[in-house]
C-alpha cells in the first residue's frame, strides 16, 4: 500500500511504520471520526508464497484479531477497531498509541533503580494478569513489544499476533512458525509448548536486564548462573526471590501466571502495617477458644466475622496516581464486599458496610487532593438538583454532565472516561461497566450515593 490509499472509504494510509514475514503495518487516519483520529492498520501480506505458509499466516492474523477483541477492553492493550477483507486482502485496524517502545529504555550499560524496576514489573504483571485470565499467552514479551505512552508514561503491551513473526522450515520440510525471541524464551516455549508461566520467564529476564544494565542476549542461558546474578544484586531479598522463581528453567517452579507473580511482588512496594499488640495471655486465648468450641457445640456460635476486604492494591494505585487501575480495582472491591458478580442492586446497596464506603472514599480523597471520591460526587449530585432517595431523569443527566460521564447528550462508554488529573471534579471513581459490556452502570451510582448519605459521608 502507498501513502494516500484509502481502505473501506474510511482509513487513509499516512505512512509505513513496520513489517515482517507475515505483513506490513501502517499509520492511518480514520475519517469516520470528527478529529480524523490516528489508528494502526495491519495488512496481511505474507512474503512466503507457499500455500501452507499463507494458511499459517492467515490463521495467526485472525488469531490476533480475536485476541484484541477480547483483550482490548484493558486500558493498557490497544483496542481493536475493525477486522475486514477487501479485494481478497485481510486487514485489521487498532488503536494507535502515541509513544515509544522500551527498546530505547533498555540500553546496555543503563541500570534502573530498584524502585523503577519494581514499578515497571508491577505495571507489566498487572497487564499480563488480565491477559492470562482471558486464557491468552503473549509469547513474545520484550522491550520492543512494550510501549510507553507519551501523555502519561503508562505501559502498553502490543503485538499479540503474527505480523512480526517469522516462518521457518522443520525437518520434514514443512513451514512452521517461530514465535518469540530467543533471549526472552524459556525452554518449554523453545520446544513449542508455551504456557502462561512462559511469559513470566520473559518478565524475569526483563527485570534482571533492567537492574544489571546488560543486554538480554548477554545474560547466561543457564538457570544457576542467572540466579547467581540475582543474588549479587543489592536489592530487597523479596525481589531476589521473585526474580529467581520467574527465571526458573522448570516451568512448574515459576509463578503460574501474572496474577500469582503480582501477588508475590506487591508486598515489596507496600510497607506492611505492624501487627496490633495484644496483651492476651495464653490462658485467656485458650479460654476464649474453648468457650467458642462450647458455644458451637450448643448451637449458639453460628456466625464468624466476615472476611475483611484488602484495600492494599487500591492504595498502591492511588498513591502512584494510576487512576486507570484504581478505578476497576474500586469496582472490584465494591462487588466483592457486596458479594455480587456484575452489578449492585438496591438490596445489596442498602446493606453495604459504611466503614468500607468511608475507607474507599478516604483513599480516593487523600490521593487526589479531594478531587475524586464519593464525597465530591455527592456534592455534585446535590448541586445539580438531585435529591437523596428520588430519581428525576433530567436532574440525574445534569449530574452525569457535571462529572463528565455524559457527552453530546448521551452516556459515555467506559472506555471514553478520563483517567487523568485533568478529568472533571468528581469524575472518579466511575460507576464501572455493566457486566461484560462497556456501558456505564450509571443508574447504580445514584443508589450508592443514597447509602453514602446514610453513612454520613
Amino acid at each position: 500500500m502507498q501513502s494516500g490509499d484509502v481502505l473501506r472509504q474510511r482509513y487513509k494510509i499516512i505512512q509505513s511504520i513496520g513489517g515482517g514475514g507475515f505483513g506490513d503495518t501502517y499509520l492511518a487516519l480514520d475519517h469516520d471520526f470528527p478529529d480524523n483520529r490516528k489508528c494502526v492498520v495491519k495488512h496481511l501480506a505474507p512474503k512466503n508464497s507457499d500455500p501452507q505458509a499463507i494458511a499459517i499466516a492467515t490463521r495467526l492474523f485472525k488469531k490476533e484479531a480475536q485476541c484484541l477483541s477480547r483483550l482490548g477492553e484493558h486500558h493498557n492493550i490497544p483496542r481493536l477497531y475493525a477486522y475486514f477483507e477487501e479485494d481478497g486482502e485481510f486487514y485489521l485496524v487498532q488503536e494507535f498509541i502515541e509513544g515509544h517502545t522500551l527498546n530505547s529504555e533498555f540500553q546496555p550499560g543503563k541500570q534502573w533503580s530498584e524502585k523503577e524496576t519494581v514499578d515497571f514489573l508491577r505495571e507489566l504483571l498487572e497487564i499480563l494478569a488480565f491477559v492470562h485470565q482471558q486464557g491468552t499467552i503473549h509469547r513474545d514479551v520484550k522491550p520492543g513489544n512494550i510501549m510507553r505512552a507519551d501523555k502519561d508514561g503508562k505501559l502498553f503491551l502490543i503485538d499479540f499476533g503474527a505480523v512480526k513473526e517469522k516462518l521457518s522450515v522443520d525437518d520434514s520440510g514443512q513451514p512452521t512458525v517461530v514465535i518469540g525471541t530467543p533471549s526472552y524464551m524459556p525452554p518449554e516455549q523453545a520446544t513449542g509448548n508455551p504456557k502462561k508461566s512462559s511469559d513470566i520467564y520473559s518478565v524475569g529476564i526483563l527485570g534482571i536486564q533492567a537492574l544489571t544494565g546488560k543486554a538480554a542476549h548477554g545474560l547466561p542461558r543457564d538457570e544457576e548462573e542467572l540466579k547467581q546474578i540475582i543474588e549479587e544484586l543489592p536489592i530487597d531479598t523479596q525481589i531476589q526471590y521473585v526474580l529467581g522463581r520467574m527465571v526458573s528453567f522448570q516451568h512448574k517452579n515459576r509463578f503460574a501466571d501474572g496474577t500469582e507473580a503480582l501477588q508475590a511482588l506487591i508486598p515489596t512496594i507496600v510497607e506492611p502495617k505492624p501487627p496490633k499488640k495484644t496483651s492476651n495471655s495464653p490462658k485467656i486465648v485458650l479460654f476464649t477458644l474453648l468457650g467458642a468450641i462450647a458455644l458451637i457445640g450448643a448451637g449458639l456460635y453460628t456466625l464468624l466475622p466476615p472476611k475483611q476486604p484488602s484495600y492494599q492494591a487500591l492504595e498502591v494505585y492511588l498513591q502512584n496516581k494510576e487512576w486507570s487501575k484504581a478505578d476497576p480495582e474500586t469496582q472490584r472491591l465494591l462487588l466483592e464486599i457486596a458479594n455480587e458478580q456484575t452489578t449492585l442492586d438496591k438490596e445489596s446497596i442498602a446493606q453495604f458496610p459504611c466503614e468500607s464506603l468511608k475507607t474507599i472514599d478516604k483513599l480516593w480523597a487523600a490521593n487526589s487532593d479531594g478531587k475524586f471520591g464519593f464525597t465530591p460526587q455527592k456534592q455534585a449530585y446535590l448541586e445539580t438538583g438531585n435529591q437523596i432517595g428520588q430519581y428525576v431523569e433530567s436532574a440525574y443527566e445534569d449530574f452525569g454532565n457535571k462529572v463528565g460521564w455524559r457527552i453530546f447528550d448521551s452516556w459515555n462508554l467506559y472506555g471514553d472516561l478520563k483517567f487523568t488529573d485533568i478529568a472533571p471534579m468528581a469524575h472518579l471513581p466511575s460507576p464501572g461497566k455493566s457486566g461484560n459490556e462497556k456501558e456505564l452502570r450509571w443508574r447504580e451510582r445514584g443508589m450508592l450515593l443514597e447509602r453514602v448519605d446514610e453513612c454520613g459521608i
